[in-house]
């Protein structure tokens, strides 16, 4: 059909068939509708929704996107495609929500382990957990160097911010004071990008909640091995899973701000499915094996790579980190 003939088609199909359907009481039509005419309801009733979808050089059909699964079969469904002269493009979209941002990139109290976090002058990373230093003191969340330290620029005592800058937080919003970070070096090889931050007094935690994974158990067995399933949930792909397919790398070379840095005895994560495993903002997470047990902390990755050719995440075994920054994780 010509453009034209659809949109005239719409209109009357809306007002031949989808305004009596929102009239019509439940029980007349076979569907949990409100007894009330459309016009005396609060709420909006998911029928169909209409629309012109192109059917190739010049043509169009009219588009019927059903929202309950109800009313495949319904009669006033054959009654639009009579109309359309058997021109329509019918699909099940379902019940359509907004794009709301996620909690993970929103302000989060008590804080959680894969929320929006990040120095002052940085954008955003991901907090990665909750430690207590080996010689006593207060809680401290655990994240890279360049989400909490801004790759060795920041000092001591400096602001923390959840949500980080890019996700909206500003000097109101801090929940931490910056506490030891780990020099990233160019010219020596390095075993962590990580960096503790002393939680504020005010701020509840909740340092064993991983949402959408569970519980955090522990720490797993400081072995890896290759093939290892994993998961975390990080500021920017929320929850994700995959599998080790390499340990124990050494001269690997990343890029930063103050140029290249290269590490040893990383480990390599590939994602499950077609997705990355993690993506930029995902730094700092904690990575847990399929118990919920610890087993590396992000900090890196590629735009391409693995079976999927999705990328490959670089993350930094959980017991060096710790040894490290001479702290202890909580759970």
């Amino acid at each position: 059909m010509k453009l034209d003939s659809v949109r005239e088609i719409k209109a009357r199909a809306l007002d031949r068939i989808v305004q009596p359907m929102l009239a019509a009481r439940p029980r007349a039509l076979g569907l949990a509708f409100a007894a009330a005419p459309i016009e005396n309801t609060k709420q909006a009733t998911r029928l169909f929704a209409l629309g012109v979808s192109p059917a190739g050089k010049g043509n169009f059909k009219l588009a019927v996107r059903l929202q309950r699964h109800s009313l495949a079969a319904h009669p006033e469904i054959e009654r639009l495609s009579r109309l359309a002269k058997g021109e329509v493009d019918i699909n099940f979209i379902g019940r359509v929500q907004k794009r709301a941002v996620p909690w993970y990139q929103q302000q989060c109290r008590p804080l959680n382990v894969g929320c929006s976090i990040a120095h002052f002058g940085v954008t955003a990373g991901t907090l990665g957990g909750f430690v207590t230093p080996r010689s006593g003191g207060r809680i401290q969340v655990l994240s890279n160097n360049h989400v909490l330290a801004n790759e060795n620029n920041a000092k001591k005592g400096d602001a923390i911010l959840q949500a980080g800058p890019y996700d909206g937080g500003k000097a109101a919003d801090r929940v931490a004071t910056l506490a030891r970070f780990v020099r990233l070096r160019s010219n020596n090889a390095n075993l962590v990008d990580s960096a503790t931050a002393t939680v504020v007094d005010d701020i509840d935690h909740d340092p064993a909640k991983l949402r959408g994974l569970g519980a955090l158990k522990g720490l797993a067995d400081p072995e890896i091995d290759e093939g290892l399933k994993v998961a975390k949930v990080g500021r920017t792909t929320g929850v994700t899973r995959g599998r080790v397919t390499a340990f124990e790398i050494d001269d690997l070379v990343v890029a930063y701000d103050i140029g290249n840095v290269g590490f040893d005895g990383q480990i390599e994560i590939e994602g499950a499915g077609t997705g990355p495993f993690s993506d930029g903002g995902d730094s700092g997470s904690l990575i847990v094996d399929s118990d919920g047990y610890a087993v590396a902390q992000l900090f890196a990755g590629t735009d391409s790579g693995g079976r999927n050719n999705a990328g490959l995440t670089y993350a930094t075994p959980i017991h060096t980190v710790l040894d490290a920054l001479r702290v202890d994780l909580l759970y």
